[in-house]
């Protein structure tokens, strides 16, 4: 067989597409020659029902033989262990949290309008909803996917173009592809994937008027009735007007360097054709694992497909017994000549040479439920699920609360793996988000964004206001802020250490178990600060308020001081010395009462003011506010005042680095003449 000269992804806009449908017939008869696809249908079919027919007969006892004489009755464990593998993993509700490349103020404010957007897709764009849908795919099919685009016709209308054409705000969708819709290169052994092709159902006739010059060729596609073959089961529905439309997406690489992406029915209508859009391939998968050496994901639930094989066929062989021979049966010899005679009453004499005997045809062998009792153990071993997270603890030494604790965290062990998968898919996608509205999100848009204080608001945004985040991390929630017990305990502990201060504190870790509360206002004074350093250094002074947290300010101001560059420049470090002596002013100066209400420690004020100061009169005789001192020393020779302590010496001060020098000369000469005066007295 002869290679290609030119890679497919290379070729022109037909010889592509005929590439692609190539290797989509490909895939699909190389995962039906090897039983893969078998494997997803069987276990799809047994998670939803389908266990003797189809989903759309299922959910009732089936009868078959040649007369109909058997009884089939599923019992099915194999949702209800795919269920509670889905909430082990997904029941801590994950929380996206922005990083960006600097800390600097710009930073620091873009980061919180970016969590305050992961916020919003998460809870009114549903967001969660299609992290779950994964998650689900996932567990029963071996994979999952969220894929995501940008819509650049959706979204309120902003203006119009030149020619007349509208431009919408646009905005981000959010879908779950199939495992049966997604094709990508099945000989390499990592799901790291050069290319994905994945297939969308679209109404033909909405394709038709976005694509006018494709409309007979789209309007002429098969529609998802009419495709034989893989997928799910389409529920016997044949009257759909949606047609498979597939997406190519392949990543930039040396022989793709601008990637490609491709939209396209056929060979005959290939309708968009460009260079990769996005910064990567916008479809992100999870996998509970792999097998091994492939691409292909694996579940555990594929395990257990045998074994509710042999569950169902247990349960209906018991119901068969009894449903054939439930009613009484009597054994009687031949030539008993047994008879009947009717007494009043309702009494029945019957004569005969024999008695006749009942037989007992329902017994079922304790074997056979023995075994059933094994294979749901077995089930739920390979799963992970005990019986302690299905609710029901099958062991007389699984009464106390610390006994089932222990076994219910052995359970979400043995989930952690899938958990991490769960958060990799979350980092992965609000990553991606992000890089979405960066490059895409043109036009001032509008967002209801939730504050920490669970305050929301509107925020005009634009993708150049995020350009400064790199990266989303995933923190899973605590569970026990989950439920009331939990958050009673953590409220208590938090008034008994004193971060609780008021009862509206209190009120709301009770009723929504986040601790953001108590953190908001340090957190915004940070920002302040950070945004206030920031401005000294471009040479602009800002203004000191009496409700700053002074002590912060005065912290994070001195960090600025601690570069050596910047105390070789003089009015700079004069301007950060002069707002720090401001917050100290103001720790002086400012209502005590205020300041211990905002839980700041005021400054004692200084002496009455100063004899000869300038613009003040010396004190008055009789005033009480005049320091009296003594005329006597100490041992030392020192001055002392009339409470026998020393009068303080003054000390030189370096006036080149105070914020008037020519108003501390005239100050410390005051000082000085105060200190002689009371020497000599």
């Amino acid at each position: 067989m002869s290679k290609p000269k030119k890679y497919f992804a290379s070729l022109e806009p037909k010889e592509c597409v005929q590439a692609c449908l190539s290797k989509i017939e490909h895939w699909a008869q190389s995962l039906e020659t090897n039983g893969y696809y078998q494997k997803m249908r069987d276990s799809w079919a047994y998670y939803h029902g389908a266990h003797f027919a189809s989903i759309n007969s299922s959910h009732k006892v089936m009868f078959s033989g040649d007369q109909g004489e058997l009884a089939n009755l599923a019992v099915n464990h194999f949702r209800n262990i795919g269920e509670n593998m889905l909430v082990m993993t997904t029941s801590n509700r994950p929380t996206l949290e922005a990083r960006s490349v600097n800390t600097d103020y710009k930073s620091l404010v873009q980061t919180n309008l970016a969590n305050g957007l992961l916020d919003y897709y998460m809870r009114e764009k549903r967001l969660e909803r299609h992290l779950k849908t994964a998650v689900q795919h996932a567990i029963v099919l071996g994979s999952g996917y969220v894929r995501m685009g940008w819509n650049a016709t959706t979204g309120e209308l902003f203006d119009y173009t030149q020619e007349g054409a509208p431009i919408y705000q646009g905005d981000v969708e959010f879908s779950n592809p199939s495992p049966f819709d997604v094709i990508f290169d099945p000989t390499k052994e990592s799901s790291k994937a050069e290319y994905l092709l994945v297939r969308n159902w679209k109404n033909r006739y909405d394709l038709a008027a976005k694509f006018p010059e494709y409309e007979s060729e789209i309007l002429g596609a098969k529609t998802k009735a009419e495709i034989q073959g893989l997928g799910l089961n389409s529920m016997g529905y044949d009257d759909t007007d949606d047609i498979g439309v597939w997406e190519l997406y392949h990543e930039r690489s040396e022989s793709v360097p601008e990637g490609r992406y491709v939209l396209f029915v056929d060979e005959n209508s290939v309708l968009i054709d460009s260079p990769l859009p996005y910064r990567s391939i916008p479809i992100f998968r999870v996998s509970p694992s792999l097998i091994l050496g492939t691409p292909f994901g694996y579940s555990n639930l594929f395990d257990i497909i045998p074994i509710q094989e042999a569950i169902n066929s247990l349960y209906s062989t018991v119901l068969t017994n009894q449903q054939a021979n439930g009613v009484q049966n009597l054994f009687v010899p031949a030539g008993a000549n047994i008879q009947t005679a009717n007494l009043a009453g309702g009494l029945n004499i019957i004569e005969g040479t024999a008695k006749p005997e009942p037989l007992n045809l329902t017994q079922t062998p304790a074997e056979i439920f023995n075994f059933l009792t094994t294979l749901e153990k077995v089930a739920e071993t390979i799963s992970g699920v005990n019986s302690v997270a299905r609710g029901n603890p099958d062991s007389p030494s699984l009464r106390s609360g610390n006994a089932l604790a222990l076994v219910q965290s052995m359970a979400l062990q043995f989930m952690s793996g899938l958990q991490q998968q769960y958060v990799e898919l979350c980092e992965d996608v609000g990553t991606g988000l992000i890089n979405l509205l960066k490059d895409f999100a043109a036009v001032p848009r509008i967002a209801a964004i939730v504050g920490k204080n669970n305050r929301t608001y509107m925020k005009e945004f634009k993708g150049d206001d995020l350009q400064d985040v790199n990266r989303v991390i995933v923190d899973l929630g605590n569970p026990l802020a989950r439920t009331t017990a939990g958050r009673v305990q953590m409220a208590e502990q938090l008034l008994q250490m004193g971060a609780i201060k008021t009862p509206e504190h209190y009120i709301q870790v009770m009723n929504t178990g986040k601790l953001e509360v108590m953190t908001e206002s340090t957190t915004s004074q940070l920002l302040l600060t950070k945004g206030e350093n920031e401005s000294m250094m471009g040479g602009e002074s800002v203004p000191v308020i009496v409700t700053d947290n002074h002590k912060l300010h005065i912290e994070e101001h001195s960090a600025i001081l601690a570069d050596p560059t910047i105390r070789r420049d003089p009015e700079l470090t004069a301007m950060v010395l002069e707002h720090v002596n401001q917050h100290i002013e103001a720790l002086r100066n400012t209502d005590p009462s205020l300041l211990t209400m905002l839980g700041q420690q005021p400054l004692q004020p200084m002496g009455a003011p100063l004899p000869g100061a300038p613009g003040e009169a010396p004190p008055q005789e009789g005033d009480i506010s005049a320091p009296k001192q003594s005329e006597t020393s100490d041992v030392m020779g020192q001055p002392v005042n009339n409470t026998g302590q020393n009068i303080p010496s003054i000390p030189d001060v370096d006036p080149n680095l105070l914020p008037n020098p020519g108003l501390q000369a005239q100050n410390e000469a005051s000082l000085n003449a105060r200190y002689n005066a009371n020497a000599g007295q």
